[in-house]
């Protein structure tokens, strides 16, 4: 249950940027292959409990899939995606 939320987690992460004839990419996602806000050093959280989060510096924010999330990006905040039962099932950067 938890690998098929931890894909449904990075396809509702992934953004989709295709462009037909080099159109305007104002509005495309903005994404870093570098790790900014080292989240790389809470990769061990995923699979644990949301409370966990706790332990995480600001800037940081945690989500579900089912809520909208507001598309302001900050590089330096560490983003925590959870399942309906609070289990986090991915940590990135933004």
């Amino acid at each position: 249950m938890i690998q098929k939320c931890a894909v449904l987690g990075v396809i509702l992460l992934a953004g989709c940027n295709s462009t037909i004839g080099g159109g305007n990419t104002a509005n495309a996602p903005r994404t870093s292959n570098t790790d900014t806000c080292n989240a790389a050093a809470y990769a061990g959280l995923v699979g644990q409990d949301s409370v966990v989060t706790l332990s995480i510096p600001d800037p940081k924010r945690s989500y579900r899939t089912d809520e909208a999330v507001p598309s302001d990006f900050d590089p330096k905040r560490v983003s925590v995606l959870l399942d309906e039962t609070d289990v986090i099932i991915s940590v990135s950067c933004g």
